[in-house]
C-alpha cells in the first residue's frame, strides 16, 4: 500500500483555471509530521470566508478503481462535485456543457493525487471523468451538491473526437473502460 507524502501547507489556498474560470483547484491546509500527516480536507465555514466556496454538498461517494481504469464522461442536472484523492493518482477532467457558456465543450484536467491533496471543483453543468495513472489503483471520493438519482444521470463518449479529451494513458490495452461508458452519446448529440 503507498502511503502518501504531503507537503506542509498552512494555508488553504484556492487556484482559479483560467481557461475555464468556473473552475477550481482548491488545496486544503496540511500537516505532515514524524506521525504521517493530518489534512483539514473541506471545512465549510472557512472555506466561504477564506476563498468564497459556498456550496451545499449533500452527499458523500468513495470510489477505488485499479491502474487504468477510465471512468466517465459523466453528468446529473444540478450536481457539482468536489473530487479528492485519498491515495494513488489520477487525471481528472471537466467538460463544460452548458449550452450558453462562453467555454461550452472545452475540457480541462489536473492530476490529483495522495501527495498534493487539492481538491477539483467541478460545478452543476460539466461532464466528469478520470483515468487513474498509478498502479496501485486510486482511492477517490467526491462530495456532491446534490443526490444521486440515476433517471438523471447521462454521459459523453470518453473518447469523443469533438471534445478530444487528451488521456495520459495512450495504450488502449492499458484502459479499462465500461461498457457503458462507451456506448453513451456522442458530444454533437447534445
Amino acid at each position: 500500500m503507498s502511503v502518501p507524502t504531503p507537503g506542509k501547507r498552512f494555508q488553504l489556498e484556492k487556484e482559479v483555471v483560467a481557461a475555464i474560470p468556473d473552475l477550481l483547484v482548491i488545496k486544503p491546509k496540511v500537516f505532515p509530521d514524524e506521525r504521517g500527516f493530518f489534512s483539514e480536507s473541506y471545512n465549510k465555514t472557512e472555506w466561504a470566508e477564506k476563498i468564497g466556496y459556498i456550496e451545499d454538498l449533500q452527499q458523500d461517494n468513495h470510489s477505488f478503481s485499479h491502474y487504468g481504469v477510465l471512468r466517465g464522461l459523466h453528468t446529473q442536472p444540478h450536481m457539482g462535485k468536489l473530487v479528492t484523492v485519498v491515495s494513488g493518482e489520477i487525471f481528472d477532467v471537466a467538460v463544460d456543457i452548458r449550452k450558453d457558456s462562453p467555454t461550452y465543450g472545452k475540457w480541462h484536467g489536473v492530476i490529483l493525487n495522495g501527495d498534493n491533496k487539492h481538491a477539483f471543483w467541478i460545478p452543476a453543468g460539466f461532464l466528469h471523468g478520470f483515468q487513474v495513472l498509478s498502479k496501485e489503483g486510486a482511492h477517490v471520493t467526491y462530495k456532491c451538491s446534490a443526490v444521486y438519482d440515476p433517471k438523471t444521470e447521462f454521459g459523453i463518449n470518453p473518447f469523443d473526437e469533438d471534445i478530444n479529451v487528451d488521456w495520459p494513458i495512450k495504450d488502449k490495452a492499458s484502459v479499462i473502460v465500461s461498457e457503458r461508458d462507451t456506448q453513451h452519446a456522442s458530444f454533437k448529440s447534445l
